[in-house]
């Protein structure tokens, strides 16, 4: 009886050793880090660089919303909608400590197409009537100076209130 239980521990190690990290079914890995990072890493470790519930997160948004979504656009050298590193503007700009989401690989900000129809404050609503779907607890960057903003900031950040979807303002 023992020499099967060693092997199918064995089987079940090898198992989890060759499972690969979450990617996106609809966001190419150069759309989700910044240009510093994508120079530095293979892509297979870039993947595991973000977190594994907003991977799941933005794949699930992208298919309530039922719309191409853009997070960073390398063409147009726009690199710091998603994970950001010590070497971007945004982070080096910043007199204190920057431990932003961004930073954590837990956010990203989504632009929608111009001619889809939605604003940003309707695809936030839309999303939360459909938060069941969600494979965790999100975050929306709601006001700016009392102003909705224009992008979706989504993150996976636990809320203090520990609800599904926590609009904040910034």
């Amino acid at each position: 009886g023992r020499l099967p239980d060693r092997i199918s521990q064995l089987f079940i190690l090898k198992i989890e050793a060759t499972m690969s990290v979450y990617k996106c079914k609809y966001f190419k890995i150069q759309e989700l880090v910044c240009n510093h990072v994508m120079q530095s890493y293979s892509e297979e470790q870039i993947w595991s660089f973000l977190d594994e519930d907003l991977k799941k997160t933005l794949d699930i948004i992208r298919e309530i919303l039922g719309v191409p979504l853009t997070i960073n656009q390398p063409k147009m050298k726009v690199y710091q909608r998603g994970l950001r590193c010590h070497l971007c503007n945004l982070v080096q700009n910043n007199k204190t400590p920057y431990i932003t989401t961004h930073i954590q690989g837990k956010a990203v900000d989504i632009l929608l197409p111009a001619d889809c129809g939605m604003t940003a404050e309707s695809a936030r609503h839309k999303v939360q009537e459909s938060a069941d779907k969600l494979p965790c607890n999100i975050r929306f960057e709601h006001l700016q100076k009392g102003v909705p903003i224009s992008w979706v900031h989504v993150d996976v950040r636990d809320n203090e209130k520990d609800e599904k979807v926590y609009w904040f303002n910034v």
